[in-house]
């Protein structure tokens, strides 16, 4: 940024602007990276740079997944795709249709998400752009389970799997196996769910992402409990319930994991098997963050969804009911 205001380069600036409002997300000031892309995306568009404009766009879409605001996401994905088409870049529209379809995903509108993750992978294969491949099968993977397709679920885990190996993508390789140990789960091929869970937790534990570990462990422990493998479970989750127990209050051990409700779910349904007095807590939290999220969705269809159609919403709803015999409300 600074050489670039030196050279008055204001496009240059632009994008090591955008690095910048990401590296603040990431580095755990989100809300820092948004007021600094805001003032890039704001700009960018008093200069008519519409192919920056895009890229600030997505790189919103990249800083709204380390917030709240999931509506926010949607159109600020929305908002990409039609600066990257505006701009010609076929390469970036593919993976705006992408992002898309996963904030559609995370809303828990299936048939919306479905389809622009269908389009994002047609796309990407389009262009030949094979390492972007594993996000919409992921996804797809994903949106197969939560509709009873487990074997469907289980051949786009497998292909997002060897498509991440081909591309030496080790991060997208642990996404993909953490699809692939679901879809074994939910299939009841326990063996091959642990194998592909431990896996997962290698590679993370390889590339230091901690978040991806932890959405592993979390794995290992459901493929455990479905065993009636109690001890099992809870030795996957004990290092996360010591880092939880050990985090401030602003950055817990959950951050950046891909499903945070469902780990805490996890985390219940073992200390519950291990008759321990800490699975109410756990269950607690899970529901008090899902009714947040919740109460921040504005249209009632997205909140309506959102509640209902992800699963593991569904169940600690369900859970939280029969421990305290309230009626849930969406």
């Amino acid at each position: 940024m600074t050489w670039a205001t030196r050279a008055g380069d204001a496009e240059i600036r632009l994008q090591a602007q955008r690095l910048v409002a990401v590296a603040l997300a990431v580095l755990g000031d989100p809300a820092a990276g948004e007021r600094m892309a805001d003032d890039a995306l704001a700009e960018s568009r008093t200069l008519g740079l519409r192919l920056i404009e895009a890229e600030i766009l997505n790189a919103l879409n990249v800083i709204s997944s380390f917030g709240a605001n999931l509506a926010g996401k949607l159109d600020v994905g929305r908002q990409s795709l039609l600066a990257y088409q505006a701009a010609g870049n076929q390469k970036g529209e593919a993976v705006a249709r992408i992002n898309v379809g996963a904030a559609w995903l995370d809303l828990g509108k299936i048939d919306e998400a479905t389809r622009e993750s269908e389009e994002g992978l047609r796309l990407v294969r389009a262009n030949g752009d094979r390492a972007q491949e594993c996000t919409p099968l992921c996804n797809l993977s994903v949106l197969a389970l939560w509709q009873g397709d487990e074997a469907r679920a289980l051949a786009l885990a497998r292909a997002a799997t060897e498509t991440a190996t081909i591309v030496q993508d080790r991060y997208r390789e642990a996404t993909s196996l953490l699809k692939l140990g679901d879809a074994e789960l939910a299939l009841g091929r326990y063996a091959a769910s642990m194998e592909a869970f431990a896996r997962a937790h290698e590679l993370a534990v390889a590339i230091r992402s901690r978040s991806q570990q932890h959405d592993a462990a979390a794995g290992l422990a459901r493929a455990a409990l479905a065993q009636g493998d109690t001890g099992a479970a809870l030795a996957a989750i004990t290092p996360l319930l010591v880092l939880d127990a050990e985090a401030g209050t602003e950055h817990g051990p959950l951050d950046g994991t891909e499903f945070p409700r469902l780990i805490e779910l996890t985390c219940h349904r073992v200390l519950v098997r291990a008759d321990d007095p800490r699975a109410r807590a756990w269950l607690r939290r899970a529901h008090e963050a899902v009714q947040a999220q919740a109460a921040g969705i504005a249209d009632l269809s997205f909140r309506e969804s959102y509640l209902r159609n992800i699963p593991h919403h569904r169940d600690i709803l369900a859970a939280w009911n029969a421990r305290s015999g309230e009626r849930v409300d969406c």
